[in-house]
């Protein structure tokens, strides 16, 4: 794989989830590359006694070059070379709205469909509460349910006071799990 051309880009590290399948601890590090604006997903995996990559700290900007794995939507990534130290990030870009980050969704998804998570940044969207259950809002409206099993939208709709936020996380076409916000000018993993 290393081989293989790769794309360079400043890097920016998003949101990071640890999950146990199998016996094994696997770390998912989602990067959205600034100028290119394309999703990468590195994939780590360690028994339950063995350390992770800790170097790719969701909050930083690392110019490096990545090559992605073949597949009718890559996403999955190595990083081939890194030019640079990391820097702290100064700004989230995404989606303007949900309808967006929905239709880019589908895009994937019609290229592949075993696919099970997407990377979604959008710009300004809104935690609300309504009948019993959490999603998120934009300006035009529309709606994106939380997973049930995120436990932190009380304390993203603290982080909102009600207004809009930049956040990032994983759509599964069914329900948003957030990874981390972009409130009052300052980077927060979720």
């Amino acid at each position: 794989m290393l081989a293989e051309p790769g794309l360079r880009d400043r890097w920016l590290v998003l949101g990071q989830r640890v999950a146990e399948e199998d016996r094994l601890r696997v770390q998912r590090t989602w990067l959205l590359g600034r100028d290119s604006g394309r999703a990468a997903l590195l994939l780590h995996f360690a028994p339950n006694n063995q350390p992770l990559d800790t170097t790719l700290v969701p909050g930083i900007c690392l110019d490096a070059e990545l090559v992605f794995y073949p597949g009718a939507y890559p996403l999955r990534a190595l990083i081939k070379n890194r030019h640079a130290p990391p820097t702290p990030l100064d700004a989230v870009p995404g989606y303007d709205n949900i309808s967006d980050a929905t239709g880019a969704y589908t895009g994937a998804l019609a290229r592949n469909p075993w696919l099970e998570r997407f990377p979604v940044a959008l710009q300004a969207v809104i935690p609300t509460h309504c009948d019993g259950k959490w999603a998120i809002r934009d300006s035009a409206g529309r709606y994106l349910p939380l997973a049930p099993r995120f436990e932190r939208s009380w304390q993203l709709l603290a982080l909102s006071g009600g207004r809009q936020l930049a956040l990032f996380g994983e759509w599964d076409g069914d329900h948003f799990l957030p990874l981390s916000v972009w409130a009052e000018g300052s980077f927060r993993v979720i």
